[in-house]
């Protein structure tokens, strides 16, 4: 019997493509990865195994044989390793592109696409029948979930951020689900505008776009039920906006957070929510470098005061630790400290959370409720983001300040209450009372002390010993013995600017210990953000790449192609019924218009 033409060839060739990989990656389920291209209205589908190369290019023999002026004989060689395909260029005379450049050599994932001469591949994860399964790049989620925030703050939309894992018998899925039947089974309760990536070799994470509470949970539920096929159990973490957080960073920690509660008992659990007020315990000891030396001895002068504080920095820059250490560092310490993120609580509810409510006073006020302020009575009250309080809620927050007294909801009663205030915004308070929307008179009452927390990437001196804890917390969380990280991922992370600061950094860390599969956390380990330097998952190509190529193109341009490709098809098969056309995309007609604004989809004339 002949062998594969595409497994024929020089020994010494394939080691050096197996080379190419810092280790190899072998997921705990194994998925059918495939490479596919729809070509001159043909599609073409080739699976590949493990090990195995396969050549693409015109001639005969090779594995993938496409008939395109554009492509050499033996253009470019693929190995499947794991989930990761290494692809090398074969000396082609029209070279070998992925994300805008080109490149000698690649490692790429599901969903990746890259174009031999002329010809675009894709490679994909298939069903059992040999469809795809859905699969986008894990980089790509998190494109869509902040394009999802943009959405639900113009609209006052909510929408859910889904983490979903198999629970494994013995560190192993059930053989059933070993092919990724549990992902085209997570992928059968989704709608065409929702997008699924895999997580590490056994999760999920999960965009439902413009969904509810309610029927997010009817989904979760739904994905866990028992199989009539059997199969491993299915673990759901679920995050809301706006009731999970505010940021993709805040939705993707919750989710996470929630999947690791979830039990075979309780398979869906929620992430905490931001709407009432929680309690928060320390992390551990404070890790500070020099840049944050002068900030700790501030907190520990005006901890044992009551002076309100106001603590200002970036997003994830750490305010809440800091609220805490205040707090811990008085006469409080023994009482509660409960936290409100501002920002996260509809307008409308935002006094009845900060102080409560009576029975009857709105439609759903069923019973009596007290609110933040109560609960904290004699203890310390964090008010996260508080640049986003209405005009109200800060006239309401302005008299307890200056008496120590409020009324609920629909109460005329007087109640006294001895609180400590800190207070926490990234926004510029300062510009916002000038600016009148912000009360002058709050600011001054509030702004005692004003603390400015320095980004990570000016604490340079903390990130190394900060990955190593989040890396000992994800160890304990996923069951994992990652021991450490590469000198060169640590260059990596250190090159990296951190937009997102310590709250960014502990969830590439946790990403990569459930990635990893080798005792250190390696480059390829790291998002494509961190790896480029923050130019996103277009700039992933190969250090071999050619001098002088073009920029990379922008990864948000290609999926925006591709959305209003979908939508015209959509359309046009509708004649241009948007209310037909919405419902046979599963979404409601006021996000399809939106997006053909911003798509600049328009009719045909």
């Amino acid at each position: 019997m002949p062998k594969d033409p595409s497994a024929q060839g020089d020994a010494q060739e394939t080691a050096t493509l197996e080379g190419l990989l810092v280790r190899a990656y072998q997921p705990a389920v194994r998925l059918r990865i495939a490479l596919s291209s729809n070509h001159a209205g043909a599609n073409v589908t080739r699976l590949l195994s493990p090990g195995t190369p396969l050549i693409v290019g015109r001639a005969p023999a090779v594995g993938l044989r496409i008939d395109d002026p554009t492509l050499s004989r033996e253009h470019a060689r693929f190995l499947l390793s794991g989930s990761r395909v290494l692809v090398e260029d074969l000396g082609s005379k029209n070279g070998l592109f992925f994300a805008g450049s080109r490149v000698a050599r690649a490692e790429l994932t599901i969903g990746d696409e890259l174009v031999l001469g002329g010809v675009a591949l894709q490679v994909q994860a298939l069903d059992a029948q040999g469809g795809s399964l859905g699969l986008i790049r894990e980089e790509l989620i998190r494109y869509h979930v902040e394009e999802e925030l943009t959405r639900a703050r113009q609209f006052r939309r909510p929408f859910a951020l889904l983490l979903v894992r198999v629970l494994s018998q013995g560190g192993a899925a059930t053989p059933e689900w070993e092919d990724g039947a549990w992902i085209e089974a997570v992928r059968g309760h989704l709608r065409p505008v929702d997008h699924l990536a895999l997580y590490g070799s056994s999760a999920l994470e999960v965009l439902l776009a413009e969904t509810g509470a309610e029927e997010a949970q009817r989904i979760a539920r739904a994905m866990t039920a028992p199989r009539a096929g059997g199969g491993s159990p299915l673990l759901v973490g679920l995050a809301l906006y706006p009731g999970s957080g505010g940021t993709a960073d805040e939705l993707f920690e919750a989710a996470r957070e929630a999947a690791h509660r979830a039990s075979p008992e309780h398979p869906v659990e929620s992430g905490p929510a931001h709407l009432p007020a929680r309690e928060q315990g320390p992390e551990g000891a404070i890790i500070a470098g020099q840049a944050m030396l002068p900030l700790l001895e501030t907190v520990a002068s005006v901890g044992p005061s009551r002076i309100p504080v106001i603590l200002h920095g970036e997003t994830g820059a750490g305010k809440e630790v800091l609220a805490q250490l205040i707090h811990e560092s008085g006469p409080r310490k023994g009482r509660r400290i409960v936290r409100v993120n501002c920002g996260a609580i509809p307008k409308d509810l935002v006094e009845s959370t900060l102080f409560g409510h009576e029975r009857g006073a709105f439609t759903g006020a069923l019973q009596q409720q007290k609110g933040v302020f109560e609960e904290a009575d004699g203890g310390t009250v964090f008010l996260d983001e508080i640049g986003e309080l209405p005009p109200a809620a800060q006239a309401s927050l302005l008299r307890v300040l200056e008496v120590g007294a409020f009324n609920r909801v629909g109460s005329s009663r007087e109640i006294q209450v001895d609180v400590r205030i800190v207070a926490a915004t990234h926004r510029d308070l300062e510009a916002m009372v000038e600016a009148g929307t912000f009360r002058s008179d709050l600011y001054y009452r509030l702004s005692g002390v004003v603390i400015e927390i320095p980004p990570l990437r000016e604490r340079q001196d903390e990130l190394e010993p900060l990955a190593r804890r989040f890396l000992q917390a994800a160890n304990k969380a996923n069951g994992r013995r990652v021991e450490g990280l590469s000198p060169e991922t640590l260059a990596l992370l250190e090159a990296y600017s951190w937009p997102g600061n310590v709250r960014e950094l502990r969830n590439v860390i946790e990403r990569a210990v459930v990635v990893t599969q080798g005792a250190l956390i390696g480059p390829e380990d790291l998002p494509a953000r961190v790896r480029t330097g923050g130019r996103g998952p277009e700039a992933v190509a190969s250090k071999a790449s050619a001098p002088g190529a073009p920029e990379p193109e922008q990864a948000r341009e290609k999926v925006d192609r591709f959305e209003a490709r979908m939508l015209e098809e959509a359309l046009a098969a509708t004649g241009w019924n948007r209310a037909e056309a919405a419902r046979k995309l599963g979404m409601p007609v006021r996000t399809l218009s939106y997006r053909l604004k911003v798509l600049g989809v328009k009719k045909p004339q």
